[in-house]
């Protein structure tokens, strides 16, 4: 009989093996699109920096950049250029102010056209948002627009990008984001640093090893079903060798199908990923796209890997005539096991040593190898739960085992000190997910996050425009401010100078009349009699970003002090828009930034890399925690399907179906309280090292939802239990052990 027939006769057999392989196709199905869609987001990460940097003028190779002076001649291959940020609603808009000689030969990335003063390009996003809003809000801040970047040109379709032309003069009194720079050209980068790199890897390590480890058990599903078939081949005569080519023909085929139909679910999810934001946008669905070598390699590695192990795993079993019908046992697990975790930890403390001696002087970032080492401890610590599970396992097993009383205790705890492995193989990858989820939940407190705005008497609204201190400014600012005052919904426009600064000042302090304090909300119950009833007060600077005022009495202040100019209004977001387009528009040349508010300066925040990469960790904390539900429910699944024949025979000799139930019960619940606690410390110890081995953060405890979703996970534990338990009852039928 030849191979074909022969896996036809395997694969085709009876429903059971038909469903044995669905499950396998869909397993892998779901592991391929999201390795697929974990390879494109890390090839879009450097794309998109590269896209979205070229505003920042953060490049300081000499060739290219210089900082700009006051007689510094532009000619057709210079431009000045500064970047800065400027605000709508909620709404970051990234500005590049550009000066540039009219048969300038400098480009604008994404366009032919460089704008002169009062023209500007805009990104698609932004054009659209300057249509939509009243001009009186937000287009008249730039002028006439000339043109649309493309995409090539910005990080996402949401990105709000505007390249300004201005006067030199303008570029060169510009307090932007970046110093005023003479250009040859508009180079973006990427934005990552090494830490954040670091960072990236190790989150993309994190949720790939559950992914994997997923596609692993699914490939695994029916092992024992399949001896039964084989032990049969073996009895009409297949060779040891033709029977390992027949599992790996069967796997490889149903991995194929899996991996194609995972390509095809990968295209069908692109769209949907794309919805997702980070940064300054959502993707371009074309980011996600990875390269077709990618999907051919991946299309090819699956079931490839996947056929190899089954030839050698069935190839090693050596199954004979009557193979199927008794469970080996396992060899036990050495102590060996522990050595990957021992090395990844030990590697983790050394990064810690390593990252001090450099912040001590004692050795510096080039000669101390940091970066690999530690993603090297991380996956050595990650793997090596996987390695000393099982031996774990098995040492629980025999503690506890000395203490059983009762039919069900013998029973279970006897297979896990028989089959470790086994045992451990279906909680393995809720394991793994849980030290992934912990690693993101605990790595994500280290994030800047969004301050908390304070509000009440004493603090400056969160609606306040304010400028910051310019010296020379005042009269400027008190000619506009009539003009600012006639905006609608704007309740006061105040200039406040800089306070001379007192021995007992730990900041700074601004100088401005009582009555225009008290318009603005700086009094409070605290405030003292004499306070209110002086001409000037003085309050902190810090009352501009989230403190209370402090006012103290003063004398008048200075006449040429740097002077501020804060525009209160009724907190409509369309008065604080119309506010800060008069600012920009009635002080024209005279303004060095664009006003803000303590509202802008969360959204500010919110936007900082830091918080991005939490973004990214919350994303990895629901793929490892769907992963794991996926992979607990096909284990439980597989391990059940090894054990129907043992179960039927237990059955068989007159256990009842309760001892076995809690039988069934003991060998799910035993492996998982015997790693949990180690994997979540391992996880919470692999945070710290990574968050304090490449910067100066600390990390503190996890956020609520990390508790709900590891609930979650123990939950899936006590369905999987729940589940094992029943569907343990209804297997042990007498048609179960017929072969018997």
């Amino acid at each position: 009989m030849t191979t074909l027939p022969l896996t036809r006769l395997v694969v085709a057999g009876d429903r059971a093996a038909r469903r044995r392989l669905a499950g396998i196709t869909a397993g892998v199905m779901i592991g391929v699109a999201l390795f697929l869609l974990l390879a494109a987001a890390g090839q879009a990460f450097g794309v998109r920096s590269e896209r979205s940097t070229w505003t920042d003028l953060m490049v300081t190779d000499p060739g290219v950049r210089q900082v700009l002076a006051a007689d510094t001649v532009l000619t057709p291959e210079t431009a000045a250029a500064v970047s800065d940020i400027d605000h709508y609603e909620d709404h970051l808009i990234t500005i590049l102010m550009v000066a540039a000689t009219p048969d300038t030969r400098v480009r604008i990335p994404g366009s032919d056209v460089v704008p002169h003063p009062g023209q500007y390009l805009a990104s698609p996003a932004l054009a659209e948002l300057i249509d939509a809003a009243s001009a009186d809000q937000l287009g008249e801040r730039y002028g006439e627009q000339v043109g649309v970047l493309s995409d090539d040109a910005i990080e996402g379709p949401d990105s709000l990008v505007l390249v300004l032309g201005v006067e030199q003069s303008r570029v060169l009194a510009w307090e932007g984001m970046s110093a005023p720079q003479v250009v040859t050209e508009f180079i973006g980068y990427d934005y990552a640093s090494t830490a954040y790199r670091i960072v990236a890897i190790i989150g993309a390590i994190a949720v790939l090893v559950p992914v994997l480890l997923l596609i692993a058990i699914v490939t695994g599903l029916g092992a024992a079903q399949r001896a039964e078939r084989f032990a049969t081949l073996r009895l009409i005569g297949a060779t040891p060798g033709r029977v390992a080519r027949i599992a790996a023909a069967e796997t490889a085929v149903t991995a194929l199908l899996g991996a194609l139909l995972g390509v095809v679910l990968y295209l069908f999810l692109i769209p949907l990923a794309a919805r997702i934001e980070i940064g300054s946008s959502t993707f371009f669905p074309r980011d996600l796209l990875t390269s077709p070598g990618v999907i051919g390699a991946t299309v090819v590695a699956i079931p490839l890997m996947a056929a190899v192990v089954t030839w050698w795993t069935t190839l090693r079993a050596d199954v004979g005539p009557l193979g199927a019908s008794r469970e080996r046992r396992e060899r036990p697990p050495r102590l060996l096991s522990l050595l990957p975790l021992l090395l990844g930890l030990a590697g983790l403390t050394a990064v810690r040593v390593l990252a001090n001696a450099v912040d001590t002087g004692e050795g510096t970032a080039v000669d101390i190898p940091i970066a690999p080492l530690l993603v090297a401890s991380f996956v050595l610590t990650m793997l090596g739960l996987l390695w000393a599970g099982p031996l774990l396992t098995s040492w629980a097993a025999r503690l506890v085992q000395r203490r059983a009383r009762n039919a069900a205790q013998v029973i279970g705890l006897g297979r896990m000190v028989q089959h470790p492995r086994a045992a451990f193989r279906a909680v393995g990858g809720l394991v793994v997910a849980v030290y992934a989820v912990t690693l993101f939940a605990v790595a994500v407190t280290a994030a800047a996050g969004t301050p908390e705005l304070n509000q009440g008497s004493g603090y400056l609204a969160p609606t306040t425009l304010y400028t910051l201190p310019e010296p020379g400014a005042a009269d400027a600012l008190e000619q506009a401010a009539p003009q600012i005052a006639q905006v609608e919904g704007v309740s006061a426009v105040v200039v406040a100078r800089e306070a001379p600064y007192g021995a007992e000042d730990t900041s700074p302090r601004l100088a401005l009349r009582t009555a225009d304090a008290r318009a603005l909300g700086a009094f409070n119950a605290d405030s003292s009699g004499a306070t209110m009833d002086s001409q000037w007060v003085s309050v902190s600077w810090d009352w501009l970003v989230n403190d209370v005022a402090d006012p103290r009495p003063l004398t008048a202040p200075e006449t040429d002090a740097a002077a501020t100019l804060l525009v209160a209004t009724d907190g409509e977001a369309a008065s604080v828009e119309r506010a800060r387009t008069a600012v920009v528009t009635a002080m024209g040349e005279g303004l060095t930034h664009y006003p803000i508010s303590r509202f802008d300066n969360v959204v500010a925040s919110d936007s900082a890399l830091e918080n991005q990469f939490a973004a990214l960790g919350y994303i990895g904390i629901l793929i490892a925690a769907g992963v794991s539900a996926a992979a607990l429910a096909v284990s439980t699944v597989s391990s059940l399907l090894a054990r129907r024949r043992v179960l039927s025979l237990l059955r068989l000799i007159g256990m009842p179906h309760q001892t076995l139930r809690r039988a069934t019960a003991w060998e799910m619940l035993l492996p998982v309280i015997t790693v949990l606690a180690l994997c979540i410390g391992a996880a919470v110890y692999t945070a710290w090292i990574v968050i304090v081995g490449i910067s100066s953060r600390g990390v503190g405890w996890p956020a609520a939802s990390y508790y709900v979703v590891l609930g979650a996970c123990l939950a899936l534990v006590g369905v999987a239990v729940l589940a094992s338990t029943r569907a343990a009852s209804r297997m042990v039928a007498s048609t179960t052990v017929r072969f018997e």
